[in-house]
């Protein structure tokens, strides 16, 4: 497609997900899942993307998840793991996505410091990557607050070091904006849009995540220093159509009232044409 052609095109009909991470404070208790899946259904969202933990029990029986989401009229967006050694659980968990329609494995956790575990750690990534694309899902690396990738240098110098068909990339607007200190012109709040521009073609998964230094990452989306305008132009340029999904550290309020106000907020600034 000539994107030059469709500059004007509102977002609106990007799928809107949810990341689990919102509700983790209640995770033990016995109802958490039932909660989860009735506030996002009921807030509006389309999808949810899930820590592998919370569905280890349904590993063996996706039958029974797909049932859970789809009484919610849910999809899978896809699982977050943390990277390791343990390729026979990626193997598992890839399949697993696969089998509900999910498209993303989303590796995040420490892996060790640059300097001393860069050569190590790039190879296990895209090994993981590997496995994931023989089950037709993509594998994408968290840039994070403390990763081995967080900063804006160590984001780009992992996706010039690894190989795009293994390790596909993502935007976390929260984390950009946060951690890419090192941003041009010490721009952070235009950080998240500078690094899509520049990228788009590597980026498959995009996060919409707000930071201030009043309320660190448990910030709605919207109140934080995002500039947000600036994201929703770069998705438009290069007309992004992939998922959006809304993540935020849990919240000090109702983590149901969070995830619906981040929601409104982005759903009118996707159907803005400027």
């Amino acid at each position: 497609m000539n994107v030059s052609a469709t500059p004007n095109r509102p977002l609106a009909a990007n799928r809107l997900g949810v990341s689990e991470l919102i509700w983790r404070p209640a995770a033990m208790r016995s109802d958490y899942l039932e909660r989860l899946l009735d506030d996002a259904a009921s807030a509006g969202y389309e999808g949810v993307l899930f820590f592998a933990s919370t569905v280890a029990p349904f590993l063996d029986r996706p039958d029974a998840f797909r049932s859970l989401l789809d009484a919610k009229g849910l999809s899978l967006v896809g699982l977050i793991t943390v990277p390791g050694l343990d390729f026979a659980s990626v193997d598992r968990l890839s399949a697993w996505i696969a089998t509900l329609g999910g498209e993303f494995l989303v590796l995040s956790g420490r892996t060790g410091a640059e300097g001393r575990d860069w050569s190590v750690v790039v190879p296990a990534l895209e090994h993981h990557g590997r496995i994931s694309n023989a089950h037709g899902v993509k594998t994408v690396f968290h840039h994070h607050t403390g990763w081995i990738a967080e900063t804006l240098a160590q984001t780009e110098r992992l996706f010039a070091e690894s190989d795009p068909a293994l390790l596909r990339g993502m935007l976390d607007c929260g984390h950009a904006t946060k951690d890419f200190v090192d941003a041009p012109r010490g721009d952070t709040a235009g950080a998240a849009a500078d690094l899509y521009r520049r990228h788009h073609k590597r980026i498959d998964y995009v996060e919409f995540k707000d930071w201030s230094p009043e309320t660190d990452l448990c910030t709605e989306v919207g109140r934080g220093r995002t500039d947000w305008r600036a994201v929703a132009a770069a998705l438009r340029e290069h007309d992004y159509r992939g998922w959006i999904v809304v993540e935020q550290n849990p919240p000090a309020a109702d983590p149901r009232a969070s995830s619906v106000e981040s929601l409104r907020f982005i759903r009118a600034l996707l159907a803005q044409v400027p």
